[in-house]
């Protein structure tokens, strides 16, 4: 049989599915093909190895995206360059039927697919088999039913075959045709194994056949396989509802053999992706390879990765904060258990040492932060931060009483210089102290009449007013480690050094020795503060604004004391050129108007293996993916949304990107931070007894000046 040479002639492509077909899905599919002349000659190979199926399609250079529009107006596809080379085969046969009454029965179908993938699930290693069919001359339904050939039978005394039942009859001419070619190939194996695997797959495909039909195996070139080498003479016509078993496509209710169940579906990317050095993975999807990333611009649209502990997470942020220090970016990491820090230190290039700050309460000579600093012009910012901190971290136990205290507290001390957390007890029990403080304050109406009726009080009735106060303070005395963080008047480190400097801030919250409580108390105080430094921006032009990367884990402890509406806080912070990645565990973790808030207005999306109530929340987000999706996804692989180019990419599979090499020594690292911002433990508290020291006798002294600023 002649054969022409068409090896520069064809565009391949990979297709994948993100769901199983229906015989009657691939049936009108098929049937639009054969329907489609013009599209020319189509190649469909299904290639297994030990490791699994790929599929291919071919056709003309100037026909394949036809092609493929055609097959997605009926089928769930996506089709893609190829990543690998069609492997040579090295021994072939071609199919032969006798007859053309092949079974149209969607069970014998199913069942001929489902036989073929378990002959080809026990190849071995290093084999592969190619199931090619070539599809070429379309043939149209014919116009009017065949005059039936029993008569001119009987005159030549030959006995007519069974006829064909109506029913089989009436679908098959009513279907469009090809003129085709059904070649199986063998690699990696000799002549004896080939032989049996083709008569495996043949058997196979021998479910299809009826009373009037036969399906059986001749020998065939090799050559004429690896090319996609189209015949002189089609040796089979068949219609496109007899050929669906000879596509190899995963015909049939999951699990199938070789392929197993549906789930995790991988999903390749919809578009064509943005190269950053801020990558978060690797596309999953078979025949896809390229790097996932959110660029520093897209980042500014926030970013939520959610999944239980060991997912990944940490490794995902550890590879954005190094991109991020690598690029000379301003970094905040806010850990609460303290192992994404180590690993962070771990990877700061020397030429960025000299920028880390390390806020670890738990050491000897920790780096302070006062919530209280900042300018006069922001007192008012800054003490509806604290409030509306205090309130979250407080909130089972906030009532008017401690509202309206702390509002007159933290609108006092924030307009006095030095004033830190620790000067509230004074304030509210020494009035020697509080008369000092309120000397350098001029306001009449507003503070100047709370503390006057404060003072008309009895003590009793103050103790009664301010115990509440008092209580919910004592978490932040009775811990030292606490006491010598915030108890630093003047740090020698300012959160505006983030912005201005582009210092890389690494926040240690280990919540196994601080306690829990402490460290969402400390945290949240934390971006109290910097959220002022954020709001501080606006006076900054546009083109002064660059973005600033934050990393909060465990983001449902601390990113409640935003003051106002989570939504309004992350668009105003996008503006300003803060990019905040969050991650958590489940969503119960924030409530509904802090869940609403993040699905929002974090576009860029990262979601794990999840359990059974998150999984079944979020898959109502994603198209193309169910809750048994999110649930059997393994670990170090996810689901992300991501923004490029300030659009949404849609839902694909990423396999995670292990953290690049460890380049410096985290130890030294630290040690040098808190030698140079550091100040000892016991510096800060002798300076905190001497504030609480007992209460000085009820005289004014006429030595007595105000403390801190006073306005001009």
């Amino acid at each position: 049989m002649m054969i022409t040479n068409n090896r520069e002639e064809w565009e391949w492509r990979e297709l994948t599915w993100p769901d199983t077909l229906t015989p009657d899905q691939v049936r009108n599919a098929l049937e639009q093909v054969a329907a489609s002349g013009a599209l020319g000659p189509v190649v469909l190979e299904t290639r297994a190895t030990k490791a699994g199926l790929r599929w291919l399609i071919a056709a003309r250079p100037a026909r394949i995206e036809n092609t493929i529009t055609v097959l997605a107006a009926h089928l769930a596809i996506r089709a893609h360059m190829p990543r690998r080379v069609r492997k040579p085969v090295g021994h072939t046969a071609e199919l032969r039927v006798s007859g053309t009454d092949l079974s149209l029965d969607p069970a014998r179908i199913t069942a001929s697919i489902r036989g073929l993938y378990g002959a080809l699930s026990r190849l071995r290693d290093g084999e592969e088999v190619v199931l090619q069919l070539l599809l070429g001359r379309r043939h149209t339904p014919p116009v009017r039913p065949r005059e039936p050939l029993h008569a001119w039978l009987k005159v030549l005394a030959i006995p007519p075959s069974k006829p064909t039942p109506a029913s089989i009859r009436k679908h098959r001419d009513e279907q469009h045709g090809f003129s085709m070619s059904v070649r199986i190939g063998a690699s990696g194996v000799d002549t004896a194994r080939a032989r049996q695997m083709v008569g495996d797959i043949v058997g196979a495909l021998r479910v299809l056949e009826t009373s009037g039909s036969r399906i059986r195996a001749v020998t065939g070139s090799p050559v004429h396989l690896n090319q996609g080498a189209l015949p002189w003479r089609w040796p089979l016509v068949l219609t496109s509802g007899q050929i669906l078993s000879f596509t190899g496509w995963p015909i049939g209710e999951p699990p199938l053999p070789l392929l197993g169940g549906i789930h995790p579906r991988q999903l390749p990317p919809p578009i064509a992706l943005l190269h950053t050095d801020r990558v978060i993975g690797t596309a999953s999807a078979p025949g896809h390879n390229e790097k996932v990333g959110i660029s520093i611009r897209d980042a500014a649209f926030h970013t939520h990765l959610l999944g239980p502990t060991g997912s990944a997470k940490s490794t995902v942020m550890l590879n954005l904060i190094t991109a991020d220090i690598h690029a000379g970016r301003g970094v905040l990491v806010l850990d609460p258990k303290g192992d994404l820090a180590d690993r962070v230190l771990a990877h700061v290039p020397k030429n960025r040492e000299h920028d880390i700050v390390v806020i670890d309460p738990t050491n000897a000579a920790p780096v302070g932060f006062n919530p209280l600093r900042g300018t006069l012009s922001h007192a008012s910012v800054t003490a509806d931060t604290l409030l509306a901190t205090f309130e979250s971290v407080f909130s089972k136990h906030w009532g008017i009483r401690s509202a309206d205290i702390y509002t007159a507290v933290f609108n006092t001390l924030a307009q006095v210089d030095g004033a830190n957390l620790l000067w509230i007890p004074p304030l509210l029990t020494n009035p020697a102290f509080r008369r000092k403080i309120l000397a350098g304050i001029d306001d009449p109406i507003g503070l100047g009449g709370f503390w006057a009726q404060y003072d008309q009080k009895t003590p009793a009735q103050q103790a009664e007013e301010i115990g509440p106060v008092l209580n919910k303070l004592r978490q932040l005395i009775l811990r030292p480690g606490l006491r010598a963080v915030l108890g630093q008047s003047e740090p020698t480190f300012d959160l505006t050094d983030l912005f201005t400097n582009r210092r890389i801030i690494i926040v240690n919250l280990n919540k196994g020795l601080l306690g829990a409580d402490a460290a969402r108390l400390l945290g949240t105080l934390l971006i109290g503060q910097l959220w002022t430094r954020i709001l501080a921006r606006q006076r900054d032009g546009l083109t002064h604004r660059h973005i600033v990367s934050i990393y909060i884990d465990e983001a449902a402890d601390f990113i409640a004391g935003l003051p106002g509406d989570l939504s309004d806080a992350l668009a105003q912070a996008r503006s300003l050129g803060a990019a905040f990645t969050l991650a958590n565990q489940y969503l119960k973790q924030f409530s509904p108007a802090m869940q609403a808030a993040i699905e929002t207005n974090t576009r860029s999306k990262i979601y794990f293996g999840l359990g059974g109530t998150d999984a079944s929340t979020i898959a109502k987000h994603t198209p193309g993916l169910d809750t048994q999706d999110f649930l059997l996804l393994p670990k170090y692989h996810a689901y992300a949304n991501v923004m490029q180019h300030g659009q949404s990419t849609g839902w694909m599979s990423i396999a995670t990107s292990p953290p690049p090499p460890a380049t410096g020594d985290p130890a030294a690292i630290y040690a040098a931070s808190h030698e140079r911002y550091g100040v000892p433990a016991a510096e800060t508290e002798q300076q905190i007894r001497a504030l609480i020291a007992p209460t000085t006798p009820d005289y004014t002294d006429p030595d007595d000046g105000p403390i801190g600023r006073t306005p001009r």
